[in-house]
């Protein structure tokens, strides 16, 4: 079987997941429109380049 994609966040869905309006999504807070606690969706803060 190939892996689902959530479609909220691209995240692997592992397990059951949350299913949303016969979607399925990788964790509940992509099925109800929050931003995803998988923690793939946070913002790096990369180091500034030094000149």
């Amino acid at each position: 079987m190939a892996e689902q994609l959530c479609p909220a966040c691209g995240c692997t869905i592992a397990g059951s997941g949350y299913q949303s309006g016969g979607v399925i999504y990788c964790c509940e807070p992509c099925a109800s429109g929050d931003p995803c606690e998988c923690g793939c969706c946070t913002p790096i803060d990369e180091p500034e380049e030094k000149k």
